[in-house]
Parts: C-alpha cells; sequence; structure tokens
C-alpha cells in the first residue's frame, strides 16, 4: 500500500502558486491553502484559502495542521530568502518535492528537497536537480546535467547532455543549451535564446547564437 502524502501549504498565491498548487493535488498532496504576505485572509484562490502569511507559520501549522509545503516563489532570489525566514521562524517545517504525474523524471536523477517538477517535463537519466529548482512546464534536462539551488528553467528550455546551470540562475522560456555547456551563478538567459558556449556568473545573456549583454546583480529580476 502506497502511504498517504502529508497535508501541506504553498507559499505564495501568485501565478506559480496556481501550476503549483494543481501540480501538488494531481501528485496527490492534501493542500490545507496558501501562505502569502500580500494577499488578505480569507482570499479564495482556486477552491483554496489564503490562510495568512509566513510570518505566522507557527500558529498556522497547528491551527491548520500542516507540517511542511512548497516555495511557489518564482524569482530565484527571493524564492531563497523566503527559504530561510520559513527556516528560522519555523525549524520543523519540511520542505516537499513536487513532480507533476504527466512529467518524466529518471530513477537514476536526484533532486533537492523543495524542487518543483510541472507539467510534462523531462529529468533524463544521471541529472542531478539541487533544492528548491523549478522545471517548469515542457522544460527538459539531458542525461548527466545539473540544476542548482534555487535555479530555474523556464517553460519549454531545452538543455543538450552534460550541461551546468549555476545556482540561482535563470534560463528564460525557449531557450536551448547546447551538450556541455556551463553556466555560472545568477546569470540570466533570455527567452528563446541558443546558448552554445560557457557562459560566467551574473551576467544578462541573450540571443541566437546567445551572447554577454551586461553584467548583472545577483538581486536584480529575472524576468
Amino acid at each position: 500500500m502506497i502511504p498517504a502524502l502529508p497535508r501541506i501549504v504553498i507559499i505564495g498565491a501568485s501565478g506559480h502558486g496556481l501550476v503549483t498548487l494543481e501540480a501538488a493535488v494531481a501528485q496527490g498532496y492534501e493542500v490545507a491553502g496558501f501562505l502569502d504576505s500580500f494577499k488578505p485572509v480569507g482570499l479564495e484562490v482556486l477552491g483554496r484559502q489564503v490562510l495568512g502569511s509566513p510570518d505566522d507559520l507557527p500558529s498556522l501549522m497547528r491551527k491548520h495542521h500542516f507540517a511542511g509545503g512548497i516555495l511557489a516563489v518564482s524569482n530565484n532570489l527571493i524564492r531563497s530568502q523566503v527559504a530561510v525566514h520559513v527556516r528560522r521562524l519555523a525549524p520543523a517545517f519540511q520542505f516537499v518535492t513536487v513532480i507533476h504525474p504527466r512529467a518524466w523524471v529518471s530513477p537514476t536523477a536526484t533532486l533537492g528537497e523543495g524542487t518543483l517538477v510541472l507539467t510534462g517535463a523531462i529529468i533524463h537519466a544521471a541529472c542531478s536537480v539541487g533544492e528548491h529548482a523549478i522545471v517548469n512546464t515542457k522544460a527538459s534536462l539531458d542525461h548527466e546535467s545539473s540544476l542548482g539551488d534555487f535555479a530555474s528553467l523556464l517553460p519549454g528550455v531545452t538543455t543538450g547532455g552534460g550541461v551546468r546551470v549555476g545556482e540561482f540562475s535563470c534560463v528564460c522560456a525557449g531557450s536551448t543549451l547546447s551538450h556541455q555547456v556551463k553556466i555560472g551563478r545568477h546569470t540570466v538567459i533570455g527567452a528563446g535564446s541558443l546558448v552554445l558556449e560557457d557562459l560566467p556568473g551574473e551576467v544578462l545573456a541573450f540571443g541566437s547564437p546567445a551572447r554577454i549583454i551586461r553584467a548583472r546583480k545577483p538581486d536584480e529580476r529575472h524576468f
């Protein structure tokens, strides 16, 4: 008998929260509701209510009987800051990994806690995905590739084998990374780019082939 999945909350009730909710429910999680610092308590989002703010996490865990959840925050740096905040407020809170049942994850791949894999995504053999990463709709990570902690592949991204995407980096929608390409930390690759060569950390690059446009600060918005 397959054990029941735990009752969870989703932290973040904006657009990314909607797809996170549907993936979690499809996987079999019981979702108590949302936590959000900017939306009113009681607001209904796709049939679930905003229960309160992450600042109220310890009392909400007791009141609504959940022990864990997932961050639905699309900005990579902010997602890391919220993770640290949650850990400080509620050390017992357990971050779960959500994988939509219509995604494919190789049994030889490894996924860190808090990672989200959405509909149609593919993670192939011997891949490594870090903590709180996002593999978005129809994105694919080919064999022996890695995606760092708090990094994200946006919808429709395709990588070749042996690719390395550094922590906090974001590959925007529809981009393609050739075999063995390495991307540094906090780098953003613009939508629809073709990356044929390695890129360092903390840059913005786009185009076909992709070229570095300028340096980038880690706290800049990434799309």
